[in-house]
């Protein structure tokens, strides 16, 4: 009798560019809606109104915040990739600017 063989399934080449385009893509919007959204928090802030200002804050935050998204995705495999250790100290590092982002936000609620 035939042995039989136990098949895994694994992402092709093509299912892996597919996704790798559609990260590219909304890489792409995501630095077009970025660019007008600051362009128009730095307009705004011309005004040197207080509630201006705080929604200023908000915006520029809220663009870092989806600014990080994008590498901290895209490094995932790479710091997948290189062992442990350097693993452990990228979650812990991504966990860092997780912190500063939400105290960033939290900070701008006292405003």
């Amino acid at each position: 009798m035939a042995k039989r063989t136990k098949t895994t399934k694994t992402k092709t080449t093509s299912e892996r560019r597919t996704v790798a385009f559609s990260l590219n893509k909304f890489a792409f919007w995501i630095v077009i809606v970025i660019g007008i959204a600051m362009a128009v928090s730095g307009f705004l802030n011309f005004f040197d109104w207080a509630w201006v200002n705080t929604a200023c804050a908000w915006v520029q935050s809220l663009c870092f915040a989806l600014g990080m998204f994008i590498p901290v995705v895209l490094s995932y495999r790479v710091a997948r990739n290189k062992g442990m250790g350097w693993f452990i100290l990228w979650i812990i590092l991504v966990l860092l600017v997780i912190f500063g982002l939400v105290s960033t936000l939290i900070g701008l609620l006292r405003i």
